[in-house]
């Protein structure tokens, strides 16, 4: 594992965890006694440490497209008024942005900053890709448990916390006057909203992502120990084919006639953008081409299942990472603190409507007076984050396949979660060979 020493400064610093990128403890103890700092001495001066661009620094920022693109393009403009240091802003997918860095890092053409998914992110952690966060303290007092949990790995903080979302319910409020508080009464509800070219309730019928919360409310779950066990995986107990029968034998049945390749994203967001769709399982990202759409609507959390329990949804955390090949890890590290301080993160709420993970935001009247924000905010204390172990790729794959075999073939819940899983296993043996 790539780790850091802390010195006491940060040019020390980073030049040391460069050079011990392939250490463990013991190098960590032999650096510490050459520089005669102890235990308490280091401490305190990781707590007084200043951090100041590299003379002549000039950075690249990946970020997403869209309201993420216009975001980075304003902060980049920030961070050069306030330190002179020139940001290059290029549009790089936060899904693909860990594999270009695993491919252009060494080969000094990668980001010097760029936004993952925490999800994602783990495998080029674990190959020293990345640099820790210098001011884990400070992030953890600042930051919900939930969002430093998702941007650490093996104990240690190495992202620094832009965004925390999780999905939740959409309803059209033209069409529906008050919210379902349990499953059965929104598919009753859905079926009395389907008719004709209007639909009730849609969502992707094989995507793990939307349909894990229900598969988590009845027990199922992706790696044991908190997610950080690929030994042991849950995705086809009892718990997870009771979930999987709950949400998709009524779907089908409200949807009668369409394919998973029918039910695309694009295809239930145009129809709600549209007016046509009643209920819609979205994340926060949807929101602003819904109200660009005038289309009147409303979040709430996700009704109840038909055990008592809430849908446990996915919760994904939005990060910067320092790319360990940058020239200028000191102006890097930089940017990804300034851009998440507590005003810039207000901003970024402000463009893209990504809820912060800052304790101090989440209070903040603009978030508070939004019943938007209060309903994915209310859903997102009974959300999990993500695994974010190398192993959490390869279990997408195989589900969405289990998923479009149990809609389209109607092939046994149970045998197809079973044949899913052993892929999933078979999977990760290689990977660790």
């Amino acid at each position: 594992m790539f780790k850091k020493t802390k010195l006491l400064t940060a040019s020390v610093l980073l030049t040391s965890s460069m050079m011990l990128a392939a250490c463990g403890g013991a190098a960590d103890e032999e650096v510490q006694e050459d520089t005669g700092i102890g235990e308490d001495t280091t401490e305190e001066t990781v707590e007084d440490f200043e951090i100041v661009p590299e003379e002549g620094a000039e950075l690249l920022l990946w970020s997403d497209g869209d309201q993420q693109l216009e975001w980075a393009e304003l902060m980049a403009e920030k961070f050069e008024a306030e330190y002179g240091v020139p940001v290059q802003v290029e549009e790089v997918n936060q899904e693909d942005a860990p594999e270009r860095l695993a491919t252009d890092g060494p080969q000094g053409m990668a980001a010097d900053v760029f936004a993952s998914t925490h999800d994602r992110i783990g495998r080029a952690i674990s190959a020293g890709l990345v640099l820790e966060n210098f001011w884990p303290e400070e992030y953890s007092k600042d930051f919900m448990e939930a969002a430093i949990t998702a941007t650490s790995f093996e104990g240690e903080l190495f992202g620094y916390p832009s965004g925390i979302e999780t999905y939740a319910l959409y309803y059209n409020t033209d069409l529906v006057e008050e919210t379902p508080e349990t499953m059965e009464e929104l598919f009753e509800m859905a079926g009395d909203l389907t008719e004709g070219k209007q639909y009730g309730f849609m969502m992707e019928p094989a995507n793990l992502y939307f349909l894990y919360g229900f598969l988590g409310g009845h027990g199922g779950y992706v790696f044991g120990d908190d997610g950080t066990n690929p030994e042991d995986i849950g995705l086809n107990n009892a718990g997870a084919v009771a979930g999987t029968e709950e949400i998709l034998m009524p779907l089908k049945e409200l949807n009668p006639g369409m394919a998973v390749e029918d039910i695309t994203y694009d295809v239930r967001t145009g129809l709600f953008e549209g007016g046509e769709l009643a209920f819609d399982i979205n994340g926060p990202w949807a929101v602003r081409g819904y109200e660009d759409a005038g289309i009147n609507f409303n979040v709430a959390p996700l009704p109840v299942l038909s055990n008592g329990e809430n849908p446990t949804t996915f919760s994904g955390t939005r990060g910067f990472y320092v790319n360990a090949y940058s020239e200028f890890p000191d102006a890097a590290s930089l940017l990804a603190k300034f851009i998440t301080n507590e005003e810039n993160l207000l901003a970024a709420y402000e463009i893209t409507g990504a809820l912060p993970p800052r304790f101090a935001l989440t209070e903040h009247e603009d978030i508070q007076s939004n019943p938007i924000s209060v309903g994915f905010l209310e859903q997102a204390t009974h959300a999990v984050p993500m695994p974010n172990i190398p192993e959490m790729p390869l279990v997408w794959g195989p589900m969405e396949a289990a998923f479009t075999e149990i809609w389209n073939r109607n092939v046994d819940v149970q045998e197809a979660l079973d044949r899913a899983v052993n892929t999933i296993e078979t999977a990760i043996r290689e990977q660790q060979q």
